[in-house]
């Protein structure tokens, strides 16, 4: 009898540590303060959507958002700008914050594609081909800005193809008027008309009435993952964690989509 006493309080006792151990969804009363989010540009609207859609399942909090190119907020956070919340456009720039300023590697909790951005209805570029056309003005970002890499990633395994031969990547470039700081400053530029054509993501193009998108080739285009991870300099670590579960919640996961962002597989 002794034993099996024994043997039930063990199962007991585990059963506890088990259902201890299992992470539960916190209440709107633990969960409360300012959370403050760096966050790619290309998730402009859809973090926007989100942080709406948190501070009302969380009425106690704040969601502040800071928006700019993975590469300047990987470096702002090295340097002690205040966040909570890392969103990168890419892993390089989540794997370039130092280790001790992030709680964990991150997890990818979206995907995109490029595609070209060119004026509604201007003929200048019809095909991923024509970037490499005399005179034809193209707009990429900056090197290291996530966009800008994956940018230079699908014009290099074009330059492979026979379709487009040696010599196509140096004369798109060769059409580059400017390398900006972020994916909407590229956008820009063609929303004002001063660029034929710019490589952006898809979901960008879907932001901007006057631009309309020309597709790049699945075989030369590029997928992005985006990362994301709380910080552990972070000042308000509960609502960090809770606002990095609702993102990769279904119901953000939802938001995300309705904004044109492909959900990964678990």
């Amino acid at each position: 009898m002794r034993a099996l006493a024994c043997l039930i309080l063990t199962v007991v006792v585990l059963g506890v540590v088990g259902c201890q151990a299992t992470p539960s969804t916190p209440s709107a009363d633990e969960v409360n303060g300012e959370v403050v989010v760096s966050a790619a540009s290309s998730l402009t609207e859809a973090f926007s959507d989100t942080a709406k859609a948190f501070e009302a399942k969380y009425p106690r909090t704040k969601v502040t958002l800071n928006f700019a190119s993975s590469a300047a907020l990987a470096t702002q956070i090295n340097e002690g700008a205040p966040a909570d919340i890392f969103a990168s456009a890419d892993r390089v720039q989540m794997d370039n914050v130092k280790a001790e300023r992030k709680s964990a590697p991150g997890v990818v909790f979206a995907l995109n594609r490029l595609v070209i951005a060119k004026p509604k209805g201007s003929p200048a570029v019809a095909t991923y081909a024509d970037l490499a056309k005399p005179n034809v003005k193209v707009v990429l970002a900056a090197d290291g800005v996530p966009v800008g890499t994956y940018a230079t990633q699908s014009l290099a395994a074009a330059e492979k193809s026979a379709a487009f031969g040696t010599g196509f990547q140096a004369r798109v470039i060769a059409n580059v008027r400017s390398r900006e700081a972020n994916v909407r400053a590229v956008l820009t530029k063609v929303q004002l008309g001063e660029a034929d054509a710019a490589i952006v993501y898809s979901t960008d193009v879907a932001t901007a009435p006057e631009v309309e998108p020309v597709a790049i080739p699945d075989a030369y285009n590029v997928t992005s993952e985006y990362v994301i991870a709380p910080l552990t300099a972070g000042k308000n670590a509960r609502a960090a964690s809770a606002f990095v579960a609702f993102v990769r919640s279904p119901e953000g996961q939802a938001l995300l989509s309705q904004r044109g962002f492909t959900i990964p597989a678990r």
